[in-house]
């Protein structure tokens, strides 16, 4: 199977994966927002673990929409 039968495969689930990117983001709001407000350093250290992570992803996000509008 090639990469355009593999893309093309994905393609029929793409509501679906819309669905479970906005409830990933609700999760990892939700995450931050808890540690935040968490009174131990171990919240705290998660929220920036995080917060590493969600820049990391909107980086990526980013370069793929960027190579893929070229």
């Amino acid at each position: 199977m090639n990469l355009t039968g593999i893309i093309q495969g994905l393609n029929k689930y793409e509501g679906l994966f819309g669905k479970l990117g906005i409830l990933t983001v609700i999760l990892f709001l939700l995450f931050i927002i808890g540690g935040f407000t968490s009174s131990g350093i171990a919240g705290k250290i998660m929220t920036l673990i995080l917060l590493s992570l969600v820049s990391l992803i909107i980086w990526f996000a980013y370069e793929v929409n960027k190579d893929l509008n070229e």
